[in-house]
């Protein structure tokens, strides 16, 4: 197993830690895996140690590469000075790195998922939406097409602007005028170039609406894009694994709601032509 963390040049807060599996000769169907990065939540104010390690370390157990990507918040929490579209431009970083070192890592260029939880799911989505802006390789020195992810994990994920919002995330991200954060309820920029996308929420979330979720599906619909939503009853928001060391939940343990993992296994398995 190699753990390395890999720091962004000229943006130290920002890594991408390594949970890359040891290649094993004569596995069915190779060597060459699939990979998650997981982007955690934290209302783009901090990055939650809940929604990162332990998601990783269970991919791996499931036969893929796992990516932590700890990307650019706002600690101050100051409006004045929001984060634009730096955690886009650092999410289409790391996607471009992975893939110049798929040959060394023995990681499928072509079967790479991204994953967010609460706030990181908004900058997951960002990525789904937006990779294809032109100005991107431009300003990071990219290959064009490199930071395109393969498929979307989105975990209760802050997606709209306006009604049902989180008000927090988007004041981090642009500030407090509700035309720049127009620009970021993501539901408005699905296109045929979003990939295939799981979605879960709980009715209960308190924190991020369940229609930021179905918003996002609904899009994703118009375009014929594959998706699967997942709309639980129980449970509020940070669920994580639904396990109760991480799961923030009052009640602990939810293992209904927790059959996510298994349903977003499932779905990958699927779209990366693994079933």
């Amino acid at each position: 197993m190699l753990y390395e963390t890999i720091t962004r040049e000229k943006n130290p807060e920002v890594t991408l830690k390594t949970f890359v599996m040891d290649p094993i000769p004569g596995m069915l169907g190779g060597d060459i895996r699939p990979a998650v990065v997981i982007c955690p939540g934290g209302a783009y104010a901090f990055l939650s140690p809940r929604e990162s390690e332990s998601l990783a370390v269970w991919f791996n157990a499931n036969g893929f590469h796992a990516f932590v990507l700890n990307y650019s918040v706002n600690q101050e929490r100051d409006s004045k000075k929001p984060l634009k579209d730096r955690p886009l431009m650092d999410a289409s970083w790391a996607l471009s790195l992975i893939r110049a070192r798929a040959g060394e890592w023995h990681l499928d260029p072509e079967r790479i998922a991204i994953m967010g939880f609460s706030a990181g799911g908004h900058a997951a989505a960002s990525l789904g939406v937006f990779w294809n802006r032109e100005d991107i390789p431009q300003k990071l020195g990219i290959p064009k097409n490199s930071n395109k992810p393969n498929a979307l994990v989105l975990c209760y994920p802050v997606i709209l602007a306006g009604e049902f919002s989180h008000m927090g995330s988007l004041a981090n991200l642009c500030g407090d005028d509700p035309e720049e954060q127009l620009k970021m309820s993501l539901d408005r920029f699905v296109g045929e170039q979003t990939p295939p996308t799981f979605l879960w929420h709980t009715m209960e979330d308190g924190s991020v609406p369940v229609e930021n979720s179905m918003f996002f599906a609904a899009a994703l619909r118009r375009y014929n894009v594959p998706f699967e939503l997942h709309i639980f009853e129980k449970g509020g928001h940070g669920l994580s694994t639904c396990q109760a060391d991480v799961s923030g939940s009052e009640s602990g343990i939810l293992p209904e709601t927790g059959r996510w993992m298994e349903l977003c296994l499932t779905f990958l398995r699927r779209q990366f032509k693994m079933l």
